[in-house]
């Protein structure tokens, strides 16, 4: 009898949505999205404030995520002003499919100031250009 109760409890258990964890300057944050959506790219809703991580410039940040993201397909995104202090942006290839949990995320110079990050999930839908649309989105606001 209690085993069965256990497991009807287990059944009953909240989802929760994926959690996206960056590290950098000695300081981790672990985040739900910022914006989700359902499975084929719909009915998105903002879930959660952008986070706050201080990464001086030329450092790296180090990005897990969880089984869920990583299962599937997911990029990072990211802005950073380079030395004329112009802002110029970021694309990691197509992560995930259950082999990439982690992606390290440089800027190419010593002296390149990241400025925001996004991790990107891909939906089970893709778009004209054959990319895959976005589900979710955790996002990060860099300080210095």
């Amino acid at each position: 009898m209690a085993a069965s109760v256990l497991v009807l409890t287990g059944c009953a258990l909240p989802q929760h949505d994926p959690e996206v964890t960056f590290y950098a300057n000695g300081k981790t944050i672990r985040m739900e999205p910022t914006i989700y959506c359902d499975l084929a790219g719909d009915n998105c809703a903002e879930k959660n404030a952008p986070g706050s991580l201080k990464v001086p410039a030329g450092k790296v940040v180090q990005i897990s995520v969880d089984g869920q993201l990583a299962d599937g397909l997911w990029e990072v995104v990211c802005v950073y002003e380079n030395s004329a202090k112009v802002q110029e942006g970021c694309t990691s290839p197509l992560l995930g499919k259950g082999e990439d949990y982690t992606y390290t995320l440089a800027v190419p110079n010593e002296s390149d100031q990241l400025l925001r990050i996004e991790v990107h999930e891909a939906a089970g839908a893709v778009l004209e250009t054959g990319q895959p649309l976005m589900r979710g989105s955790w996002v990060v606001d860099i300080t210095r």
